[in-house]
C-alpha cells in the first residue's frame, strides 16, 4: 500500500485458490485488465474480460490465450455470459456512472455468478449508500465496502443460494 491507499490488485486475492475457477471482468481500462490477466496466468484460473467499448476491445485482444478470453458486448444484451457458464468472481472495473441502468446491470451480473461467488465493485465514495442499497435490492448479501483511494471504495458482495428474489 502506498500512502495508506489500497490498490485494486489487492482485491485479486479474493479469487478462490481452487482448480477450475472462473473469473469475469468488465473493463474500461487496458492496464487494469492486463494486471488481472497477468494474475490469472500466475494463479491458473480462467478469465473472461468483457468491454462495452469496441476500440478497447481491439487492444484487449492482445491479452488472449488459452485461458484468457476477451469479448466485446453491448450493455443492453440479455445475458452477459456465453453457454450458461457461471463465474466464481466478477470484477467490475468500469465507470458504473456511464451505464444506462446500474440496477439492471447488477441483476445481469447476479445471474452469471455461481453460488457463493463474489462481486468486486469500485465506486466513488459519495455513491456508497446508493450502491449498497442497489446491491442489496439485487439480492447480494454480506455487502461490505473498503476504502480504495481517497475518494473511492470497493464493495464486495456475495450471491448465496436461497437468498434470491430474482
Amino acid at each position: 500500500m502506498e500512502g495508506g491507499e489500497m490498490k485494486i490488485e489487492e482485491f485479486f486475492e479474493i479469487v478462490p485458490k481452487l482448480p477450475g475457477v472462473r473469473v469475469y471482468q468488465f473493463s474500461d481500462n487496458y492496464e487494469s485488465a492486463k494486471r488481472l490477466a497477468d494474475f490469472a496466468k500466475i494463479r491458473g484460473f480462467e478469465l473472461q474480460i468483457v468491454t462495452f467499448e469496441e476500440e478497447l476491445f481491439e487492444k484487449l485482444k492482445s491479452l488472449e490465450d488459452e485461458d484468457i478470453k476477451v469479448r466485446y458486448i453491448t450493455e443492453n444484451r440479455d445475458k452477459y455470459n456465453l453457454r450458461s457458464i457461471m463465474y466464481d468472481t466478477v470484477f467490475v472495473n468500469l465507470d458504473i456512472d456511464s451505464l444506462n441502468d446500474i440496477e439492471e446491470f447488477l441483476k445481469k451480473i447476479y445471474r452469471i455468478m455461481k453460488n457463493a461467488a463474489n462481486i468486486v465493485l469500485p465506486v466513488d465514495v459519495e455513491k456508497r449508500d446508493e450502491i449498497k442499497t442497489l446491491l442489496e435490492r439485487c439480492n447480494y448479501v454480506a455487502v461490505n465496502d473498503t476504502s480504495l483511494e481517497e475518494k473511492r471504495v470497493v464493495f464486495i458482495g456475495k450471491k448465496l443460494h436461497g437468498w434470491s428474489k430474482v
